[in-house]
C-alpha cells in the first residue's frame, strides 16, 4: 500500500490490483475504485488535443512565411537580398528576448491561462500581418509574433509533466509535437488553396492565408482559456479520488512540477548543471537543420523549376515523414527503447538526406528531393529532448528555468539557420546544406556525452542512497526538491 505525502488536500491510501486502484479517503472513510486506464483516457482527451492544436498553430504560423514566399510575398513587399532571411531571423530574436518575461509569468500565474492569453495575442498579430505593406512592417510584426510564441515550449513541457509520469509522458510529448508535421501538411494545402485566390498587392493569396489562420488561432485561444485546467487539483472533469490517484502516481514516480514557488538556489543549480547545458547544445544542433528545412524547404523545391502550386504540394510529404519519425521514437519509449539511442538512430537518415541534398547535382531532382524529405527525420529528436527536459528536471523553478534555456537554444538555432542561406548562393544554397550535414555529426557526439552523464549520476545516487531509509527516500512536496538534491530521483535516458 502506498501513502500520499502529508501536504495533499485529501490524504489517501492506494491499493494496486490489476488496472483497478482502490482509493481509501482517510478523512471520511470512503472507499472508491479508480480505473487507471479510464482516468488517463479522460485526461488525454481533455489535455493532449489542446496542446497539439497550440503546437500545430505556432508551427503553422512560422511555416506560413515559407509558403507566402513562393506566393509572392517578397515581390509584394518589395524585399531584396537578405531581407527574407532577416525577417525570419527577427521572429526568433523576439522569441529569445521574450523568454525571460514569459518565464516570470509562468512563475507567478497558472500555466493554462498564460498559454491561452499568448495564443490569443499571436492570433491577433497574425491577422494584422495580412495587412502589411513593406519589409519594415512585416519584420516588426514577426518580432512581436516571436515574443508571444516564446511561451509555447515551456508551457507545454510544464503541462505535460504536470499530468504524466516519465514513461507516460514521452508518447504525449510526441503526440503534441506532431503538430509540427501537421503544420507542414496543412500549410501546404492552405498555400495551394490560397494561390487560387486573387493576386496583387491589395489582398493577395498569401494575405488571405495569414488572415484565415489568424482567425483560427483566436478560436483555439478561447478553447484553451475555457477547457485547459490550470492544475490537477483544479480539473473539474475529474473526481477527488481521480485527482488524488494522479498526484500519487506523480509523487511515487518522482515526477510532476512541484510547488509553484521561486527558489534562487534552484535557479543557480540550473545555471551550473552540466545536464542542462548538454541539452542546450543538443537543441541548437538539432534545430539548425530542422529550422532551415521548415523555413526554406518550399523555396528549395521551387528552385528545381516547379511552380509555386506544385512546390506547396511537394512539401507536404515532409510533414508525413516528421510525424512518422516523431511517433516512432516517442512511443518506442513505452517499450523501454533508450531515448538517447533514439536520437542517434534518427540522425542516420537525416545525415543521408543532408548528403543527398548537399552533394547531388541540381539536375538530379528526384535524389535531391528525397534528401529534403529525409532531413525531416531531424525534426523528431527535439520531441525526445523535450521529454528529457520534462522528466529529468525537478522543482518548479528549475523546470521553468531549464525550459527557458531550451527555448532560447531553439531560437538561437533558428537565428543561425536562416543566415546560412545566402542570396548569392541561390538557388543551390550549398553553404546551408553543408551546415546541415555537419551539425548532425555533432548531435551524435553530444547525445553520447549526455547518456554518460546520466549513467554516472544514477550510479552515484544509488551508492549515496544505500544508508538512507525509506522515509528519507520519499520526495517531500513541501521542500520542492530538485533532481540534484532529491536522493530518490533517478534520471531516465
Amino acid at each position: 500500500m502506498e501513502k500520499l505525502p502529508s501536504n495533499m488536500a485529501k490524504p489517501v491510501d492506494i491499493e494496486l490490483s490489476g488496472s483497478l486502484h482502490r482509493v481509501h479517503t482517510t478523512d471520511v472513510g470512503q472507499i472508491e475504485e479508480v480505473d487507471a486506464a479510464s482516468v488517463y483516457r479522460k485526461v488525454d482527451w481533455r489535455i493532449v488535443p489542446l496542446m497539439f492544436l497550440c503546437y500545430f498553430l505556432q508551427f503553422l504560423d512560422k511555416v506560413l512565411v515559407n509558403y507566402a514566399n513562393i506566393m509572392g510575398l517578397q515581390r509584394d513587399l518589395e524585399m531584396a537580398g537578405q531581407d527574407f532571411s532577416w525577417m525570419a531571423t527577427a521572429f526568433f530574436i523576439g522569441y529569445a528576448v521574450a523568454e525571460f518575461p514569459q518565464a516570470y509569468l509562468l512563475q507567478k500565474f497558472p500555466v493554462a491561462k498564460i498559454l491561452g492569453f499568448n495564443v490569443l495575442c499571436w492570433g491577433i498579430t497574425l491577422c494584422c500581418t495580412s495587412g502589411v505593406q513593406n519589409f519594415a512592417g512585416i519584420t516588426a510584426l514577426r518580432t512581436l509574433l516571436g515574443c508571444f510564441e516564446a511561451i509555447i515550449t515551456p508551457a507545454l513541457i510544464l503541462t505535460t509533466s504536470m499530468w504524466y509520469t516519465k514513461k507516460q509522458g514521452a508518447p504525449r510529448y510526441g503526440i503534441w509535437y506532431c503538430g509540427l508535421g501537421a503544420g507542414q501538411i496543412i500549410g501546404g494545402l492552405i498555400s495551394y488553396a490560397g494561390q487560387h485566390g486573387r493576386t496583387g498587392v491589395s489582398f493577395g493569396g498569401w494575405r488571405i492565408m495569414m488572415m484565415s489562420v489568424g482567425v483560427f488561432n483566436l478560436v483555439v485561444a478561447g478553447a484553451v482559456l475555457i477547457w485547459l485546467p490550470d492544475s490537477v487539483s483544479s480539473a473539474k472533469f475529474l473526481t477527488t479520488s481521480e485527482k488524488s490517484f494522479i498526484q500519487t502516481r506523480l509523487v511515487s514516480d518522482q515526477s510532476g512540477t512541484g510547488k509553484r514557488v521561486f527558489k534562487l538556489s534552484s535557479l543557480w543549480e540550473t545555471l551550473v548543471d552540466l545536464q542542462v547545458w548538454l541539452l542546450f547544445v543538443l537543441t541548437v544542433l538539432i534545430v539548425i537543420p530542422s529550422g532551415v528545412i521548415t523555413t526554406f524547404s518550399a523555396t528549395l523545391i521551387r528552385g528545381f523549376g516547379f511552380t509555386p502550386k506544385t512546390s506547396a504540394l511537394l512539401n507536404m510529404p515532409s510533414g508525413i515523414l516528421s510525424i512518422f519519425a516523431t511517433l516512432s521514437c516517442t512511443f518506442a519509449v513505452l517499450k523501454d527503447f533508450p531515448r538517447w539511442l533514439g536520437i542517434i538512430v534518427l540522425m542516420v537518415p537525416t545525415m543521408i538526406g543532408a548528403g543527398l541534398m548537399s552533394f547531388l547535382t541540381p539536375s538530379n531532382r528526384a535524389g535531391v528531393l528525397t534528401g529534403i524529405y529525409l532531413i525531416n527525420f531531424d525534426v523528431a529528436p527535439l520531441a525526445l529532448i523535450y521529454a528529457l527536459v520534462g522528466s529529468n528536471t525537478q522543482g518548479y523553478t528549475k523546470k521553468v528555468a531549464t525550459n527557458v534555456l531550451i527555448a532560447i537554444a531553439f531560437s538561437i538555432a533558428n537565428i543561425i539557420g536562416p543566415q546560412t542561406f545566402q542570396a548569392r548562393e541561390a538557388p543551390q544554397y550549398l553553404g546551408a546544406k553543408i551546415t546541415i550535414f555537419g551539425v548532425c555529426g555533432g548531435t551524435i557526439v553530444f547525445t553520447i556525452l549526455l547518456r554518460l552523464l546520466y549513467g554516472y549520476r544514477n550510479t552515484k545516487a544509488v551508492k549515496d542512497s544505500v544508508s538512507l531509509d525509506g522515509n528519507a527516500m520519499a520526495m517531500d512536496g513541501d521542500e520542492d526538491l530538485t533532481d540534484m538534491t532529491n536522493p530518490a530521483f533517478r534520471y531516465v535516458y
